[in-house]
């Protein structure tokens, strides 16, 4: 008897193969969020705007926490606590306790400013204060990149966004890979953001193989692999046509046909990357409604408007780094009180100071004068003699108004008249001649001019009816 073979075989669970020699690479200045509290550092931030006027004296950095001392000199948090910390550590001896070197609490740090050697007290809101809130504005905006730049992050903000943004969004940040192994294990490889697959809940370093070529990949190297290696991954090539290019000699292939090409689309500076061998291509291309072309003059215009922004800003950066200047070098000493900020260089030399002095007894002095001469007029004024003036003033206006009224009246009539003559003259062919009009309002005929003959004109009553009615309308 033939022994049964068709049972059925028992499941047995895929292997896979995993790769966990493809590791993150970690920089000086990258960020990975391995537990939940991980914050940036952000003395390792890249700064993109210029930070020559925001730097703390002790660091040289751009202010974090900055505080404000008495005397106006402005540093970090950190820097000023360290300072009196360092201060204490040298007059005691080696033998102090290791709480005190560690601690930021300030309601024990005394110490000097370390520019002028003010005494200061931490515990005193007088003595070490917050910056100005313009400051710490201007600091919070000042432009940085992404810490994962390195990396390949291109981001590019302001300080106050870049926690949010390496913690939350950044593609780039290290993160511990939470991916299903076979063994039922998590994989707690640091892995970078953009590879992490929450859909699949798989460990991204597990192998298989290239579809379009056999070489064995993960989902970590699979792009470099399409890019640079793979000689399979075929790409269309937008300048040509060309659909059997490899990705990986792509930008060569393109750089030798726009060598071989005489014509650009106009809007090649925009992201056009048309290019022809000859004009009627380039006139084919524009007329099939190139979008980028037609939007080319719009680009134009907002340039200009960019550049001349750009001139502007240049010139306000000045003026606030002048402002800034003086604010940390504690030229400006009543900021952080209720007094109005003091002007920057407002005296030059005292000879400024004396004419200020002249200028201020000159205004009191005129003020006391006017004061002298309206008071009593003021009270003269009082009660019924203070109505009698201000009926009078109101009948004067009145008057005023009338007067104006009839002399705008007499030159209304005076303009239709001078009208209604130069309308005659026209009518009469242009003949030299002064008009004379009766008591009636009718135009008499016209009189010769010199060096004429008289007998060309007689005196009589105008019977042109449309004369006659123009006039009286008038």
């Amino acid at each position: 008897m033939s022994s049964d073979t068709s049972r059925p075989e028992s499941p047995i669970e895929e292997e896979y193969e995993y790769d966990d020699t493809v590791n993150i690479t970690d920089y000086p200045s990258s960020f990975n969020l391995l537990h939940s509290d991980d914050r940036p550092d952000m003395r390792s931030i890249t700064y993109k705007s210029q930070t020559d006027h925001l730097n703390c004296p002790i660091c040289q950095q751009p202010f974090i926490n900055p505080l404000t001392t008495i005397c106006g000199h402005t540093f970090c948090k950190e820097c000023i606590y360290e300072c009196f910390r360092m201060a204490k550590r040298n007059s005691r001896s080696v033998a102090t306790t290791t709480a005190t070197t560690t601690s930021t609490n300030s309601d024990d740090v005394t110490g000097n400013c370390p520019l002028d050697r003010t005494p200061l007290d931490a515990a005193n809101i007088n003595d070490l204060f917050p910056t100005p809130l313009i400051v710490t504005n201007l600091i919070d905006e000042l432009k940085v990149y992404c810490l994962n730049k390195e990396r390949g992050c291109e981001w590019v903000g302001t300080r106050w966004e870049l926690e949010h943004h390496v913690t939350d969004s950044c593609g780039y940040t290290g993160i511990r890979c939470n991916g299903d192994r076979c063994d039922g294990t998590k994989c707690q490889i640091t892995i970078e953001r953009r590879f992490e697959d929450k859909e699949s809940l798989e460990c991204v370093h597990r192998v298989f193989e290239c579809e379009y070529c056999n070489a064995k990949v993960t989902k970590i190297t699979q792009g470099k692999h399409l890019e640079d290696e793979c000689l399979f991954n075929y790409q269309v090539c937008e300048l040509c046509g060309n659909d059997t290019i490899p990705q990986k000699n792509m930008k060569k292939h393109q750089e030798n046909c726009l060598k071989m090409t005489r014509f650009k689309c106009p809007a090649h500076e925009i992201g056009c990357g048309w290019s022809g061998t000859n004009e009627s291509s380039l006139e084919l291309h524009l007329e099939s409604n190139c979008q980028l072309y037609q939007f080319l003059p719009t680009y134009t215009r907002m340039m200009d408007k960019v550049n001349g922004l750009t001139l502007e800003n240049e010139f306000l950066q000045k003026q606030i780094n002048r402002i800034l200047d003086s604010i940390i070098q504690g030229k400006i000493t009543n900021l952080g009180y209720s007094e109005s900020i003091e002007e920057i260089d407002k005296f030059q030399s005292i000879e400024d100071q004396d004419k200020l002095m002249y200028l201020n007894f000159e205004v009191d002095r005129l003020k006391y004068e006017i004061n002298e001469r309206l008071i009593p007029f003021m009270n003269k004024s009082q009660g019924g003699e203070q109505e009698s003036v201000v009926s009078n003033l109101i009948n004067d206006n009145f008057m005023m108004r009338e007067d104006m009224n009839m002399q705008r009246m007499m030159i209304n009539s005076l303009r239709k008249q001078l009208q209604f003559l130069l309308f005659a003259r026209n009518r009469n062919g242009g003949i030299g001649g002064v008009g004379v009009g009766n008591s009636n309002g009718l135009m008499l005929s016209w009189l010769p001019s010199q060096g004429e003959d008289p007998e060309m004109y007689e005196f009589g009553v105008s019977r042109n009816s449309s004369e006659e009615r123009l006039n009286l309308k008038l």
